[in-house]
């Protein structure tokens, strides 16, 4: 399909409006665990247009249900179980780009969890699937309740973006979703 005039124009400003508001740094708390919670967690939420039955850039388009939605949800709860297991390489790699949407090497992802003694998360209802340039996008709200090895109790909330690429010649890994950013603050 070839597009001009109008719609062309209006899909361009799309585009660059997307990219302008994908991913902004956020705020960082200062105690061990919260600073690695607000630092690793914290980029701002990417997001996107409503998805329809083909990608603007030409790229297939794949259905989004409950099961999607389900495996968005999935990964989530996968990467603090992972955490809560001390296995701060899985969690890592739950991150986008192999781990680099975290905005952190390994290194120190991991110690930002030093101070940490345990941690648990309540995964809210996710909102819709969304689509844009390729991609399928939802943000789904947390909870997280932090204990220190010092003993003391933290409490966040906030909200991740999970992504999954969905054009032809995509990897298995791309497929399959993976957290983009997220918004978490220290509740007091």
């Amino acid at each position: 399909m070839k597009w001009t005039g109008p719609v062309w124009l209006l899909l361009a400003l799309s585009v660059a409006l997307l990219s302008e508001c994908s991913i902004k740094p956020g705020n960082r708390a200062s105690s061990p665990s919260a600073s690695h919670a607000d630092s690793a967690l914290a980029p701002g939420a990417a997001g996107g247009s409503a998805g329809g039955a083909s990608e603007a850039n030409g790229g297939a388009a794949e259905p989004s249900g409950p099961a999607d939605v389900a495996a968005a949800v999935a990964t989530l709860r996968d990467y603090y179980a992972a955490i809560a297991a001390h296995d701060y390489a899985r969690a890592w790699s739950l991150w986008g780009d192999g781990g680099a949407s975290s905005h952190q090497s390994f290194d120190e992802f991991q110690r930002g969890f030093a101070g940490t003694a345990s941690v648990h998360a309540d995964v809210g209802d996710p909102g819709p699937v969304e689509g844009a340039a390729g991609s399928r996008y939802i943000e789904i709200p947390v909870e997280i309740r932090a204990r220190t090895v010092a003993g003391e109790d933290q409490h966040f909330r906030g909200h991740y973006v999970l992504r999954r690429v969905v054009v032809d010649g995509a990897t298995a890994a791309q497929r399959r979703w993976h957290i983009d950013s997220a918004a978490i603050a220290t509740v007091h």
